[in-house]
C-alpha cells in the first residue's frame, strides 16, 4: 500500500477565493449593521459610518489572512522549496543572467562544474566561466537576431573555464523568461567532457574497425538477422566484382544477382544462405568456384551482442592460389611416384635387354654372312631395340635417363628439325614457325630436344586428323612473382619459350589432368603407347624447366615449354671416329645380375682381356685385394648387394689410389645427381649393354692418362 502523500502545490481557484471572501464580508456586514444601534446609541451618522468602518476592518483582516494570504504564501514556500530542492539535485548547472551577462543566480551543479562558489560567481560577470566562441554566440548582436526570429531557446556546445584555468565542454540550452518586466537569460549548462571523450574512443574504435576492415586481404560482410546487408569492406566489392553503389544500397535482390551470375554452383550456394539466413547462431563453411576458375573459401560466423545473435559476419577468401599450388603438389607427387616405379621396371627390364642384345650381338658374329639364322637374330635385335626405346622413355619420364646437357640454340635446333617435322605431319598440315629475333640459348641435350619436337609434333598430327595448322614459336621471358602467382610454379629467372600449337579437336579438363601420366592415351587400342607426352615431360623437368597446356573441346591445343637460358655459346660438333680393338689388360666385374656378368665377361674374354667376376661388392673388394697389382680396370654395377658400386669404388680407391672405373646401371641420371661421379672424372654407360659400345667405352679408359 502506498503511503506516500501527494502535496498539492497549484493555488486556491481565484473563484471561490473571491466568492468566501464576499460572503464573509457580507455575513459581518449584517452583524454590524444590526449590533451599531446599540453600540453606538448616539444617533451620529458620521459616528456610525466610522465605527462601521472601523469595526468590519477589524473583523475581515482576520478572515483576509486565513482565506487568502496564508494558504497562497504557504503554498509560496512549498514551490521555493521545490525549485530550490530540484536545482540543488539536478546534474545540470543552471545559471541565470540579464542583458548585460552579469550572474543573477546559480545552483549547486554550476558550482561544482566550474569549481566557484556561488558568492564568487553571483554578480560576476559571465566571461568569468564562458571562453570566447560561447561569449560570441551570447552577444547582444546575435540575441537579437535570435529574439527577432521569435526563437525562445537555442542549444549549442561552447567551451568554458574553470576555477583553475582547465577548459570544460560544455552543453548549453538557453532561453529568455520575463521577470518583474524585465527579460532575463536562463542557461542550463551540461559538462560533456566524459561524453566528448566517449565520443572521441568512439570515432577511434570506428576508425580501428574501418581500417582494419579495409587493410585485410579477406572480403568481409555482415548481415543482419534478415539477410539485409549492414556493411562491407572494399575488398569484398572487388572480390566479388560488385559495383559499390550497388552494395550501398543495401538491396538484398540485386546484390545476389551478381552474385549467382559467377558460380559454377548458384543453387547450391543459395540453398546455403539461406540455410545461414534461418540459423544464424551456426558456424559455417564451404567452398565457392567460380565460372572462371577463381575459388573461394566463404566462413560464417554469428555476430553477438551481450548474448544476443544479431546477424552474421561472412568472411571470403580467395584460395585460388593455395588450389592450384596443391593441385600443382598432387599432381607431382603422383607424377614422381609413377615415374619412380617406371623407372624400377624399366631397370630390371635393362638387365634382361643386355642379356638378349649382348649374345644376339654375340651369335651374328660366329655365323658365316649366309646362314638363315641371321635373318632370326636381326628380328630378335629390333625387337630388343623398340624395348631398349621403351625403357629409355620410361627413364625419361622418371628423369634417370643420363643426359648431356650442352649449351644449344633454340632458334638453330627448331630449323634444323623443320624438315624432318614436315615429314613427320604430312603434306595436308601446314607446318608454321615463327622464330624471335637474335640467338637464345638454352643448356640442353640436343639428343632429347629433338625428342620433345618430335613428340609434341606427332601429337598434335593424331589430334588435327589429316588437316590443320601445326605452329612452333620461340621467345624469351622472364617468370616473376606474378607469374608464378598466377600458374602456381616457377623459379624467378630468364627463361627461353618453346611454343607448340595446332588447329586440333582439343582436351577437356579431365583430359588435361592425365596427359602427362605414362601409358595414358586417347587413341584407339593397339595405337600408341601413351609415353609421348610423358617422355616430354620428364625430358622438360629434367632440364630444369617447366611445361603448361592450354586447350579446350574444339579449340585447339597449345603446349608451353619454358627452359632456363644459358650465357655460353652453342659449340661446334666435333666428330671422332674410333678404331674398335681389344686388349690384354685384367678387369673386375662386379655385377649381381648374373645373365649380365656372364654376358660381359664373355664379350670382354673374346676380344682378349682377362676377367675377374664378383657377384656383390664385398666379393668384388676381397678378390681386388688378393689381385691387386693386376688389376686396371673396374666395371662395377651401381645397384649391388652388400655394397653398392660407389661404396665399393671408394673403399678400392684408398687401396689403391688412381685405379679406374666403369659404372653400368639403368640409373646413370640417378649416379649423376645423388653421387656426383662425374665430377669425379669416372664415366657411365647405361643398360642395356651392346658389345661394341662396351668395347670402346673400356678402350677409352684405359688409353686415356
Amino acid at each position: 500500500m502506498n503511503n506516500n502523500k501527494t502535496t498539492n502545490l497549484s493555488f486556491p481557484s481565484p473563484v471561490r477565493t473571491i466568492s468566501i471572501l464576499l460572503l464573509t464580508l457580507f455575513c459581518l456586514e449584517i452583524v454590524i449593521m444590526y449590533a451599531l444601534p446599540y453600540l453606538v446609541p448616539i444617533g451620529n451618522v458620521y459616528l456610525e459610518n466610522f465605527v462601521d468602518a472601523t469595526l468590519l476592518t477589524l473583523l475581515f483582516t482576520p478572515a483576509l489572512y486565513h482565506l487568502v494570504f496564508k494558504p497562497f504564501q504557504k503554498i509560496a514556500a512549498q514551490q521555493k522549496s521545490l525549485t530550490e530542492n530540484v536545482l540543488a539535485s539536478v546534474v545540470d548547472g543552471v545559471i541565470t543572467f540579464d542583458q548585460s551577462l552579469a550572474i543573477r543566480s546559480c545552483n549547486g551543479a554550476a558550482e561544482r562544474i566550474f569549481c566557484y562558489g556561488a558568492a564568487e560567481m553571483i554578480g560576476r560577470d559571465l566571461n568569468l566561466i564562458l571562453g570566447a566562441s560561447g561569449l560570441a554566440e551570447l552577444s547582444g548582436v546575435e540575441a537579437a537576431k535570435r529574439q527577432s526570429r521569435g526563437e525562445t531557446r537555442t542549444s549549442l556546445e561552447c567551451s568554458g573555464r574553470r576555477k583553475d584555468g582547465s577548459p570544460v565542454s560544455l552543453e548549453l540550452s538557453l532561453s529568455q523568461v520575463e521577470m518583474a518586466g524585465s527579460w532575463i537569460w536562463l542557461g542550463i549548462f551540461r559538462d560533456i567532457c566524459s561524453r566528448k571523450k566517449s565520443e572521441a574512443e568512439i570515432k577511434q574504435t570506428l576508425s580501428l574497425l574501418h581500417a582494419t576492415l579495409e587493410s585485410t586481404a579477406e572480403g568481409i560482410i555482415v548481415r543482419d538477422l534478415t539477410g539485409r546487408s549492414v556493411i562491407s569492406n572494399r575488398r569484398f566489392a572487388e572480390m566479388w566484382r560488385i559495383p559499390p553503389s550497388v552494395l550501398a544500397s543495401h538491396d538484398v535482390k540485386v546484390i545476389r544477382s551478381y552474385v549467382l551470375n559467377q558460380l559454377k554452383d548458384p543453387q547450391g550456394f543459395q540453398a546455403l544462405t539461406e540455410e545461414q539466413r534461418h540459423n544464424p547462431e551456426k558456424e559455417y563453411s564451404d567452398t565457392l568456384a567460380f565460372l572462371d576458375g577463381r575459388v573461394f573459401e566463404r566462413i560464417a560466423t554469428p555476430q553477438v551482442i551481450e548474448r544476443c545473435v544479431v546477424g552474421q559476419v561472412i568472411c571470403c577468401r580467395d584460395i585460388t592460389e593455395q588450389t592450384n599450388l596443391e593441385h600443382q603438389l598432387r599432381h607431382a607427387q603422383k607424377m614422381e611416384a609413377l615415374g619412380t616405379l617406371a623407372s624400377g621396371v624399366a631397370h630390371d627390364f635393362n638387365n634382361i635387354l643386355t642379356v638378349i642384345m649382348g649374345y644376339c650381338n654375340l651369335s651374328a658374329v660366329q655365323l658365316d654372312q649366309g646362314s638363315p639364322l641371321r635373318q632370326n637374330l636381326n628380328q630378335i635385335m629390333a625387337a630388343s631395340e623398340r624395348a631398349a626405346t621403351l625403357t629409355g622413355s620410361l627413364l625419361a619420364y622418371g628423369r634417370k635417363q643420363a643426359i648431356n646437357p650442352q649449351p644449344l640454340e633454340l632458334n638453330w635446333s627448331v630449323l634444323q628439325m623443320d624438315r624432318f617435322l614436315t615429314r613427320l605431319i604430312g603434306e595436308q598440315i601446314e607446318l608454321v614457325t615463327k622464330l624471335c629475333d637474335g640467338k637464345i640459348t638454352i643448356l640442353a641435350d640436343s639428343g632429347q630436344f629433338e625428342q620433345v619436337l618430335m613428340n609434341l609434333a606427332t601429337n598434335a598430327r593424331d589430334a588435327m586428323e589429316r588437316s590443320g595448322c601445326l605452329s612452333i614459336v620461340t621467345g624469351r621471358i622472364t617468370i616473376d612473382q606474378d607469374f608464378i602467382r598466377l600458374h602456381g610454379y616457377g623459379k624467378p629467372g630468364n627463361y627461353a619459350m618453346l611454343s607448340v600449337s595446332d588447329t586440333g579437336s582439343g582436351m577437356d579438363e579431365t583430359t588435361r589432368d592425365k596427359i602427362f601420366e605414362p601409358f595414358f592415351t586417347t587413341k584407339p587400342q593397339g595405337q600408341g603407347t601413351g609415353l609421348g607426352l610423358s617422355i616430354v615431360y620428364g625430358i622438360v623437368k629434367q632440364h630444369g624447366g617447366y611445361i603448361n597446356v592450354y586447350s579446350e573441346p574444339g579449340h585447339g591445343t597449345t603446349f608451353n615449354i619454358y627452359l632456363p637460358l644459358c650465357s655460353e655459346v652453342q659449340a661446334e660438333p666435333a666428330r671422332e671416329k674410333r678404331l674398335l680393338h681389344g686388349g690384354t689388360e685384367t678387369i673386375l666385374l662386379a655385377e649381381d645380375d648374373a645373365g649380365v656378368r656372364a654376358l660381359v665377361s664373355s664379350v670382354l674374354t673374346a676380344q682378349g682381356y682377362r676377367v675377374i667376376e664378383a657377384c656383390d661388392g664385398e666379393d668384388a673388394l676381397d678378390k681386388f685385394t688378393r689381385n691387386r697389382e693386376n688389376i686396371e680396370l673396374l666395371i662395377l654395377d651401381v645397384i649391388m648387394p652388400q655394397k653398392n658400386g660407389k661404396e665399393t669404388f671408394l673403399e678400392i680407391g684408398a687401396l689403391k689410389p688412381g685405379t679406374k672405373a666403369i659404372f653400368i646401371s639403368g640409373y646413370t641420371a640417378d649416379i649423376i645427381e645423388k653421387n656426383g661421379l662425374i665430377e669425379r672424372g669416372l664415366h657411365l654407360l647405361s643398360k642395356p649393354l651392346l658389345p661394341n659400345r662396351l668395347l670402346a667405352k673400356v678402350r677409352e679408359v684405359l688409353e686415356a692418362d
